[in-house]
């Protein structure tokens, strides 16, 4: 691993110095949806690799020209990205809906409340609001992405990569990779016992919402949610995406 690290931030130089340009590689789904064991995934390939923030407005073309792969949460307009960066390749990483809400509430209280300066917002909070809000908008943008690369399913993986365990495979493939190779995990940890508070928030949230009971385990989206009952041409689930 450590030689390829190494790997990756030789590449990553020579990127920067303008000697080396390969295709970029964006993971555009939500954080909390196994992003830092996709950055792993890159960086085990030899892959200059970010994991963070500050890619996802995509105004600084000096600091992405460094890297091949990025991940940690979704960009702030992907109609732009892809534009700036032609021939990218982009891997919707998903979850389920429950355990996400569950991930998302347990990183707020136990990373961003322990800052002394945290301040609360109605759209990143342990609230039944904030938890709503979410599930509105993961239905929105998940459907966005699929429309958006319906014509252009050679450019779009969607992949889960908690659930499906050929998950690192589908992405080396769909990268070039001819290998097999098992899934790198962080920050992971399904035993984790839950906070009555939230579970009691997330029923709450469903309920409000008008979302079924077995839709907590799609991880694409939530078909109670659709507008005028219109159905989708999508499936809410990416196990079975491809009958859809």
């Amino acid at each position: 691993m450590l030689a390829q690290k190494a790997a990756g931030m030789m590449r990553g130089l020579l990127n920067q110095a303008g000697l080396r340009q390969e295709r970029k590689v964006f993971a555009i789904g939500f954080n909390k949806s196994a992003s830092s064991s996709l950055h792993a995934l890159f960086q085990s390939l030899g892959l200059p690799s970010y994991h963070g923030v500050k890619w996802r407005k995509h105004d600084n073309p000096r600091f992405l020209r460094k890297y091949d792969c990025f991940s940690d949460d979704i960009p702030r307009d992907l109609a732009e990205l892809d534009r700036s960066w032609p021939d990218s390749k982009f891997i919707l990483n998903v979850r389920e809906l429950e355990g996400w809400i569950y991930s998302r509430l347990a990183h707020i209280e136990r990373v961003d409340k322990s800052k002394r300066n945290f301040q609360p917002d109605p759209h990143w909070d342990t609230t039944e609001e904030a938890i709503k809000g979410w599930i509105r908008k993961r239905n929105d943008y998940h459907q966005f992405v699929l429309s958006y690369f319906v014509d252009r399913p050679a450019d779009l993986l969607v992949v889960n990569f908690l659930k499906d365990h050929l998950a690192a495979t589908k992405i080396c493939q769909f990268l070039g990779y001819e290998i097999e190779i098992h899934r790198p995990h962080r920050n992971i940890n399904p035993s984790k016992k839950r906070p009555q508070e939230h579970t009691e928030m997330l029923r709450n949230a469903v309920a409000e919402l008008g979302v079924a009971e077995h839709e907590l385990a799609y991880d694409l989206y939530c078909p109670s949610l659709e507008n005028g009952g219109k159905e989708s041409q999508f499936s809410p689930d990416s196990s079975t995406l491809e009958s859809a």
